[in-house]
Order: C-alpha cells, then structure tokens, then sequence
C-alpha cells in the first residue's frame, strides 16, 4: 500500500509556500518599481508586460495575499485528495 498524504498538511505547505512567493514578489515589485518589470519579464519570454504595470497598493496587495492563500490551501487539498485516490 502506497504512503497517503494528509490532505490538510498538503494544503497548509501549499498555503505558505505561495505566501512567501507572493510576500517576495510584492515587496520587489513596492521597492524596485518599474526596475522589477525587467526582471519579471524574464519570466515572459519576449511578451511586453509594461502595459499591465500599475502602482502597487498595500490594501490590494493583502487582498490578493488572502486571495492567493485561499486558492493555494483549496489546491493543496484537492491535489492531496487526488493523490491519495490514484496512487
């Protein structure tokens, strides 16, 4: 019998892992500026992402930070769940 992941662990590493990712990517984009757009669009291979540059926004950043916990803790749960069924 192969090894079960538990379902809420799974989700709660899914959930801090995207905070740091998110908490990093947000604080470089509040310090650097338009100096992170280089860096990001590297990420873009050759697409132009300056047009959907905005100024950052505290208030919106923890908005999308609960947003993104959210997504990332039901994701982490899910694929745990579906792990368990097929392997």
């Amino acid at each position: 019998m192969a090894n079960k992941l538990d379902a809420r662990g799974v989700a709660i590493a899914f959930t801090v892992v995207t905070a740091i990712i998110y908490i990093a990517c947000f604080l470089i984009v509040l310090i650097a500026g338009d100096s992170s757009l280089k860096f990001f669009q590297l990420f873009f291979h050759g697409v132009d992402i300056t047009s959907l540059s905005t100024t950052p926004d505290v208030p919106a950043g923890l908005f999308g930070l609960v947003i993104s916990a959210i997504v990332a803790y039901a994701s982490g749960y899910v694929f745990a769940l579906v792990y368990n069924k097929y392997s």
